[in-house]
């Protein structure tokens, strides 16, 4: 329990050292799109100490999981475990948002609603260019790209901002540090759902995990907020209630779509024993029906401008660290559009064969199937999608809890290095190599910074896996030839035994 306290204690003392008193709120607002590398530069002073808070980080992180599987079934453990999860996104809550500059972009498009009354989903904050929030939005030229439920709940941080930009800010991160705390108790009830051995452990996968702490409370990503019912429903999946898990996903997808790529695991293996009992109409009333009426429930206040197709296909259309950069950087300008659709399909299609393949490795909920949901979420965010930001591993990261297993809390924690490592390469490598390096260059480095630390892992365990399993069966066969010794000796010594009765001449000889 002390080396869990120590663990929690340094975690704490570095978030607030390392990153919310050099950066906090008033200093990012001193002037308009200022972030770590226009903040702190490419110095080496603040790069040094940057990448050594991170290293403390998983340090910690990493003992404390250690520490925390002889803790398993104490109380005392877990409550530690959650009130260091909650001090340190307190502590971040004033905390600049330096590594992205998302959040300035919901604010702008809440303003567009709930300030100018226009569709979020059609008319793109540029077009309140006037607004005194604008400055700050780097992308404003997009309309809405999240679900609809996501306006709604972006409502009550612009209330209390009362239009001052600092405090409206900091409404917006106490909306994320909301949505942390709201997972952690969450994410508990579900690892018990599918590992009760592993509650401590799982817990703390989560919630002391750095880029959990870092992208969500302290860079204000709405994935926060989308997690909540995602954890819910993943929760009520692990004991049986697919009806309730299928309306929780359906919110988070209407949230944030991040979600769409698990759902076919979690419905699959009730959708499978319906189709077996002939009870696939019920199914489909129960789990798609309501689903559905909140989807279009949800979109009617927006239908009227179009819905939100635009900023949907407008974010698709990006491209950055990600093998579609790199397939679309080595073609001529001219060929680029071709080339990122010829792409894009090629590529899911290959996605959607390998999904379906996965989906054969499991029948009912279970450690399985939240393996399988693994493997896909990563392997789209990887492969698939046409853009990485390092936030999405928050999924993986959520996976990785519930499974409790070496492998996957080993790469999932090596996915989460490489996520925070290609924030050094946008804001402290960037500026110094351009424009010498061009922009595909740049591109590449940055996802091999962040799938370089997974692939290498993922051949350390494989290959460790091989040779644990060469020397399981040499020791088979080791037993196998001496337990073959051992009866021919022993029927050796039988047959001397019976010869000196004098009747060992009977006996077949032997070899």
């Amino acid at each position: 329990m002390i080396s869990l306290a120590f663990c929690g204690l340094a975690s704490v003392l570095t978030y607030a050292v390392a990153f919310t008193l050099p950066y906090p709120l008033e200093n990012g607002l001193a002037k308009p799109l200022l972030h770590f590398g226009r903040m702190a530069g490419p110095s080496l002073g603040p790069t040094m100490a940057l990448v050594g808070s991170l290293a403390l980080l998983f340090a910690a992180y990493v003992v404390a999981l250690r520490v925390c599987l002889a803790l398993e079934g104490s109380r005392f453990g877990l409550a530690l475990v959650l009130a260091v999860g909650a001090l340190s996104s307190l502590v971040l809550l004033n905390l600049y948002p330096i590594f992205s500059l998302d959040v300035f972009y919901y604010i702008s498009a809440d303003r567009i609603w709930s300030v100018y009354h226009e569709n979020p989903f059609v008319v793109p904050p540029l077009q309140g260019a006037h607004d005194p929030f604008f400055p700050y939005t780097a992308w404003g030229h997009y309309p809405l790209p999240y679900g609809p439920l996501w306006p709604w709940i972006t409502l009550i941080p612009g209330l209390l901002g009362g239009g001052q930009i600092q405090a409206t800010l900091l409404s917006f991160k106490g909306l994320a540090v909301l949505g942390y705390l709201l997972c952690l108790p969450l994410v508990t009830w579900a690892v018990r759902g599918v590992r009760p051995d592993r509650a401590v452990t799982g817990t703390c996968l989560f919630a002391w995990n750095p880029l959990i702490l870092i992208e969500l409370p302290g860079m204000a990503h709405n994935d926060a907020i989308a997690l909540v019912p995602a954890v819910f429903a993943l929760g009520l999946w692990a004991r049986h209630h697919s009806v309730g898990a299928a309306l929780g996903l359906a919110i988070s997808f209407l949230v944030k779509a991040t979600i769409v790529v698990a759902i076919p695991v979690l419905l699959w293996p009730s959708l499978r024993r319906a189709a077996q009992q002939t009870r696939l109409a019920r199914w489909i009333v129960t789990h798609g029906i309501p689903a559905i009426a909140l989807y279009f429930l949800a979109w009617t206040p927006f239908w009227t401008g179009g819905g939100g197709a635009e900023g949907f296909f407008r974010e698709a259309d990006q491209h950055y660290q990600s093998l579609t950069t790199l397939a679309v950087g080595v073609v001529p300008t001219t060929w680029a559009p071709i080339t990122l659709r010829v792409f894009q399909v090629a590529i899911l299609a290959a996605f959607v064969w390998y999904y379906r393949s996965q989906l054969l490795r499991f029948r009912d909920e279970g450690r399985p199937a939240v393996r399988v949901l693994w493997r896909v979420t990563v392997a789209y965010f990887l492969v698939v999608s046409p853009f990485y930001s390092a936030w999405y591993m928050a999924w993986p990261v959520l996976y990785a809890a519930l499974l409790c297993e070496r492998r996957y809390t080993v790469l999932t924690t090596l996915l989460c290095i490489g996520g925070l490592g290609t924030h050094v390469v946008e804001f402290v490598v960037r500026p110094l190599v351009v424009p010498a390096v061009g922009w595909v260059q740049l591109n590449a480095l940055g996802l091999l910074v962040a799938a370089g630390p997974f692939l290498v892992g993922s051949w350390l365990l494989n290959r460790q896996e091989q040779l644990d399993a060469a020397t399981r069966l040499s020791g088979d066969r080791r037993r196998r030839v001496r337990g073959i010794g051992t009866a021919v000796a022993r029927c050796h010594s039988r047959r001397v035994r019976l010869h000196g009765r004098g009747i060992g001449n009977h006996l077949p000889e032997l070899g």
